[in-house]
């Protein structure tokens, strides 16, 4: 495999022949300060003419030939990149970031070596963020004794690479964390399974592998895959514990039919906070439907893909017949799913319903008219916060109220999922 070693160059050349020497790489990206008018470049002793290094401190003038001629370096086996505001760190990250980029680009198989030893603080710090920004680079620094804070002794140098995992993996948690805080599971999951496979150690591996499944279980749940966030979440159930209770019951079909109904809902709102406000309105609708149908499967035997007329009200029976397709089957829309609701005499979600049903009909008009029901007009957060707490309120009591008529008391209630794993 190619090894592409991407060095900072200072005042001293001796670390930067060093890491040549002892990499050996296939090809060598020098990063140099350029000429300002005040400071000669270090590019000087790369791309310079004659003798332009000195083989120790204090000589009148140089006595060494350029880096590239010392390390036997071909012409094509190197580039140099020149920046000018060297001490300014935003355009020495930015030259790093694109040299690293433009490498992987150019060379998608190749090692990535860093170097940072040479170069003012704002160029190595720059080119050390970078790396550790890509996350794929293998980062070094030449070393060596040291008589003094000034510099190292000459011939002492040696390289030595800088073991970033610990840093790597923080920087992963935090970004999974605020993913995880945004309900972006998927998103969290990609960070720690990076983070898995190349900087956890065996103190680090649990936390990670919680965290993991944790992510994966619930991404899996938040795309409605219920079976598999189910398995996925088993190792890890005393952590969800109140979520693991209903999922069960989802999964198993044993529970009232609600719980689909609030998970739509719980979902709803993931979707609001991440300003999908098309897809919030359009799991709504469907909350609001499974609802009335819920209600009317348990309640009546009524299933609305296929109504049975002699189970409905008389007065009903020739209204739904406009729902008759041409095979005669009766299936009827949300409205008239819930008018039916409302045609038992003294059902308690049919009451509930009579004087929000102008209010439902606004919210339909809004998804209605958005792009992913029968319109173009995208939902704007305004519809969203018109239209939302109301409904939501409006299932919750139709919930509660089915609870109620029937004397039973629901054994699990859907949370919103979780923002946070802790670090335990």
């Amino acid at each position: 495999m190619r090894r592409i070693l991407i060095l900072t160059v200072g005042g001293s050349h001796q670390p930067i022949v060093r890491s040549i020497q002892q990499n050996a790489p296939d090809f060598t990206c020098f990063l140099c300060s350029a000429d300002n008018g005040k400071n000669k470049g270090s590019y000087t002793q790369v791309l310079g003419q004659g003798n332009v290094c000195s083989s120790r401190f204090g000589l009148e003038r140089p006595d060494l030939p350029n880096i590239p001629t010392q390390t036997q370096l071909a012409p094509e086996a190197y580039t140099v990149r020149q920046i000018t505001d060297f001490d300014n760190l935003s355009e020495c990250y930015l030259a790093a970031s694109e040299c690293i980029e433009q490498l992987h680009r150019d060379h998608p198989e190749a090692t990535l070596i860093v170097d940072y030893t040479g170069g003012t603080k704002s160029m190595t710090a720059g080119l050390a963020a970078a790396a550790l920004d890509d996350g794929q680079c293998e980062i070094q620094l030449v070393s060596g004794v040291r008589q003094d804070l000034v510099k190292v002794v000459d011939q002492t140098e040696f390289v030595r690479p800088v073991r970033v995992w610990d840093a790597q993996l923080a920087r992963r948690f935090r970004l999974a964390r605020s993913a995880v805080a945004r309900y972006d599971y998927g998103g969290a999951v990609g960070l720690l399974e990076d983070a898995a496979a190349r900087f956890a150690s065996s103190t680090t591996l649990d936390k990670v592998q919680r965290w993991l499944s944790l992510c994966r279980g619930f991404d899996a749940w938040d795309r409605f895959d219920h079976a598999a966030a189910q398995r996925l979440l088993q190792p890890y159930r005393k952590h969800v514990v109140p979520h693991a209770l209903v999922l069960d019951r989802i999964v198993d079909g044993k529970g009232d039919g609600f719980e689909w109904v609030e998970d739509l809902l719980q979902n709803t709102a993931r979707r609001a906070a991440q300003q999908r406000y098309d897809d919030a309105v359009g799991r709504m609708y469907r909350a609001l439907e499974m609802t009335a149908q819920v209600w009317l499967k348990h309640r009546y035997g009524l299933d609305t893909s296929q109504v049975d007329v002699t189970k409905v009200p008389e007065k009903c029976q020739e209204p739904l017949g406009k729902y008759r397709d041409d095979k005669g089957i009766i299936k009827t829309p949300l409205l008239a799913s819930w008018d039916l609701v409302a045609a038992f005499a003294d059902d308690p979600l049919g009451t509930h319903f009579a004087p929000m049903r102008n209010r439902l009909i606004n919210f339909l008009t809004v998804r209605n008219t958005s792009l992913f029901a029968h319109g173009i007009r995208p939902v704007t957060p305004s519809d969203y916060r018109e239209h939302s707490e109301q409904i939501s309120d409006f299932i919750r009591t139709c919930i509660a109220l089915a609870a109620e008529s029937q004397g039973t008391k629901r054994r699990a209630v859907l949370e919103q999922f979780p923002t946070h794993f802790g670090e335990e």
